[in-house]
């Protein structure tokens, strides 16, 4: 049985009884990983003991394998635990021969697995997920001097992956990431996390007066979250009727509730925190009449699919990845960044015109059938045969972890 080598910096949760825990993006790849194809998985990822909200999804027992790194969760904590860091990562191959491994960027030190892979002959790859240089020029800083040291070091980073990118097959989330890194080499494959069951088309929303919008995501300063009370805001004060729900959390939430608590009105709003697992989101897509996505750099935005996938109306902001599901009054609205006004004649737009309502959603909801989790791992397994030159569904052993 082949074996497929993972190392996503995204970390884990391990209980008392040895069960991991991880968040719904990598537990569904894995489980749905698990479900599509017979060949297992060696999942080098930061662990805690200390149990997380955002870490309840539990992985598959079946042929995946963890391989412990120490804890982190941001890369100015990946710092502070870089020595140990980088002796495990250099350590992965040792006692997990795999058959090739799977590397992303940004993924703290996720070069010096890629050296190791390239020391020992194994086969690897990278998927580019973020722009962390776009990121961190839309993001406040406490100084301009410490916005400079954090650019140059993302810079320098992003400069690095180019030259790897030049000599190790990539693929990218979005037409935007494929361009900078790729000049015609990068592939493109949309990144989802669908399965059959999140489905459930509506022909229309925005039926009554009580017109509920839905944010989905980190509550952090990319996300512009503060964009979109301010559009809810205006449209309050013009008369409507809406009550906004924000699902997630991050290190925004309390300015932002503190936003919230001068510019809507009372309990037309709510933080919800983070909702762990699919079921718990399902709720309030198929409660929502409009989702919002305002941030001012994103990779892809697989929320977006998520919505779209529920029968739910998209306006989002044209950034990075986004163009690529939201196409401008076919699947969702566009809208530019930073701009509350925008973004609310975008919303009252939707709740005044059906006819162009019911077409996004038509539209967004067939182009979700078509990003499912499914199809995107078939295209990843599909590029590692034919970019990369490992056949993972052939038959062959991997000589067993240490």
């Amino acid at each position: 049985m082949k074996r497929l080598g993972i190392y996503y910096a995204t970390a884990c949760y391990r209980d008392t009884q040895g069960r991991y825990y991880t968040s719904n993006g990598l537990g569904r790849y894995l489980q749905e990983m698990n479900r599509l194809f017979p060949f297992e998985v060696a999942l080098a990822a930061p662990v805690t003991e200390q149990p997380l909200p955002h870490l309840g999804y539990p992985l598959p027992t079946e042929r995946v394998r963890v391989y412990e790194l120490p804890y982190f969760e941001t890369f100015a904590g990946a710092v502070k635990v870089r020595g140990q860091l980088i002796r495990r990562l250099r350590a992965f191959l040792e006692t997990h021969p795999v058959d090739v491994v799977w590397l992303r960027y940004p993924g703290a030190y996720a070069p010096v697995l890629w050296r190791e892979c390239r020391r020992r002959a194994t086969p690897c790859f990278f998927q580019l997920v973020g722009d962390p240089v776009t990121l961190l020029k839309n993001s406040p800083a406490r100084s301009p001097l410490l916005r400079g040291l954090q650019v140059a070091v993302a810079a320098w980073h992003e400069s690095e992956m180019k030259r790897i990118a030049r000599r190790t097959p990539c693929i990218a989330i979005s037409c935007s990431l494929a361009e900078k890194f790729g000049d015609g080499r990068v592939h493109r494959i949309a990144v989802s996390t669908l399965t059959r069951e999140d489905f459930f088309l509506r022909h229309d929303t925005c039926q009554s007066n009580h017109i509920r919008v839905l944010f989905v995501g980190a509550l952090r300063h990319e996300k512009s979250v503060d964009t979109l009370i301010e559009a809810v805001g205006m449209l309050q004060k013009a008369g409507k009727t809406i009550h906004l729900d924000i699902v997630g959390d991050g290190d925004q939430r309390g300015p932002l509730e503190q936003f919230a608590s001068q510019s809507l009105q009372a309990g037309s709003y709510c933080f919800h925190g983070v909702q762990t697992g699919p079921a718990m989101l399902h709720r309030f897509y198929t409660q929502a009449d409009i989702f919002v996505l305002c941030s001012v750099s994103e990779g892809l935005g697989r929320v977006v699919l998520e919505a779209m996938a529920r029968g739910v109306p998209v306006v989002a902001t044209a950034v990075g990845g986004l163009p690529d599901l939201v196409r401008h009054e076919e699947t969702g609205l566009l809208v530019p960044p930073r701009s509350p006004e925008a973004l609310a004649g975008a919303i009252q737009r939707i709740l005044r015109d059906g006819v162009l309502r019911r077409k996004l959603i038509a539209g967004g909801y067939a182009l979700a059938q078509k990003h499912t989790a499914e199809h995107f791992l078939q295209q990843v397994v599909a590029f590692i045969r034919d970019r990369v030159g490992v056949d993972l569904l052939s038959c062959g052993e991997t000589a067993p972890c240490a």
